[in-house]
């Protein structure tokens, strides 16, 4: 099968989405298709993602307006992105056409318009469906973008979301019929991570972007009460973004930056050997239309290394977080506290909901995902 894939975001640029963009594709030339990504040449001056793509990968980079700047450049790549789909479908037959949708990136637009010309189907992957609210000018903005994403998702053959809160949220936002919707979750590469095997481990930890509804100034300020229990607890926190100031603020007002290091983005595979030293992973803590059932390729990490889980109510879904089982959902800042501190000082319990956390991960294998994929391309009607 020949899969044309349009991705904006996609390596060098880093970050979750891209992880997933990358993984997806991947499975995709692991499972035998052959794979052509349409994505624009963009400036990236921000920590590189360098993955492995499987040879069956075959990377176009397009020239579009506006490259160094990526919210002008997210609204000015669909005709040079259209112009190449036509190009490639000149010289190749492709099956269908695969993006992932963001409030604002016209790259789906152009995937949508490509599946047009070529009359073939296109199946979008909806993670993020809407941004939090806004006011004022930002309001009009986002009115006039639901309407051209509306539009644009009313065309699709089949649309993917993550979750039933995401599937409400796109039929009732977006006017989508239902019956185009189908719930397929992120995944992760479980082979990729190995079961925790650092004993009396004391280490908190978080990985991302820095972002206020992640809800990490809420973990800070939970620091000083899990010293007093436990001195020796680190808090690990990797990542950057918008609320990375704020938070080595509150680090200094509170005086815990001997129990508290950052470290900028680094490279996956070192996530990988911090999560095997780690001993709890952190999801949201703070609920949000955001992060509200959503399943973020961290947690996923956190519970292919076998760590177990804190997050507050309402964010993670209960398949994936079971309260008890592989962690603990809590609703404030002291039942966090006691929830690290429990978990900390039982050494065994934290490992049997670690355990735990690598047998639920298992639905969550890419290979698993990558099919269901493929399967609702088999299955459309056309």
């Amino acid at each position: 099968m020949n899969i044309l894939v349009v991705f904006f975001h996609f390596p060098p640029i880093s970050g979750g989405g891209v992880v997933v963009a990358v993984d997806i594709v991947n499975s995709f030339a692991k499972m035998g298709h052959n794979v052509t990504v349409l994505t624009p040449n963009l400036v990236w001056n921000g920590p590189e993602y360098k993955p492995e793509m499987d040879s069956k990968i075959k990377i176009v980079r397009v020239d579009v307006p506006s490259s160094s700047n990526l919210k002008i450049a997210a609204r000015r790549c669909k005709n040079p992105l259209i112009n190449k789909g036509k190009e490639l479908a000149s010289k190749n037959k492709f099956d269908f056409v695969f993006s992932i949708f963001h409030p604002f990136h016209f790259a789906p637009n152009a995937a949508v318009s490509i599946s047009e010309i070529l009359k073939i189907p296109v199946i979008i992957k909806i993670d993020d469906a809407v941004y939090e609210k806004s006011t004022g000018l930002k309001s009009i903005q986002r009115k006039i973008e639901r309407i051209i994403s509306s539009r644009m998702l009313t065309k699709a053959a089949k649309i993917l979301v993550v979750n039933d809160e995401t599937k409400k949220i796109v039929k009732d936002f977006y006017n989508i019929p239902i019956e185009k919707i189908s719930i397929i979750p992120n995944g992760i590469d479980v082979d990729l991570f190995h079961v925790r095997s650092i004993k009396n481990s004391k280490i908190v930890f978080f990985s991302g972007v820095m972002y206020y509804h992640r809800g990490v100034d809420i973990l800070l300020k939970s620091v000083s009460d899990v010293v007093k229990k436990i001195p020796e607890v680190k808090f690990l926190l990797i990542g950057g973004g918008p609320e990375l100031d704020n938070l080595q603020k509150i680090v200094k007002d509170y005086n815990i930056d001997k129990n508290v290091e950052f470290r900028n983005w680094v490279e996956r595979k070192k996530i990988i050997n911090f999560l095997s030293e780690a001993s709890i992973g952190i999801g949201p803590l703070r609920s949000t239309t955001v992060t509200k059932d959503a399943l973020p390729i961290k947690v996923l990490e956190y519970m292919a290394a076998s760590l177990p889980i804190i997050a507050q109510k309402n964010t993670l879904p209960h398949s994936v977080l079971i309260d008890g089982e592989n962690g603990f959902f809590v609703s404030n800042e002291e039942e966090l506290v006691t929830k690290i501190v429990y978990l900390l000082e039982n050494e065994q319990k934290s490992k049997e909901m670690g355990l735990k956390s690598r047998e639920i991960v298992s639905n969550f294998d890419w290979k698993l995902i990558a099919s269901k994929i493929i399967d609702e391309y088999k299955n459309l009607k056309i």
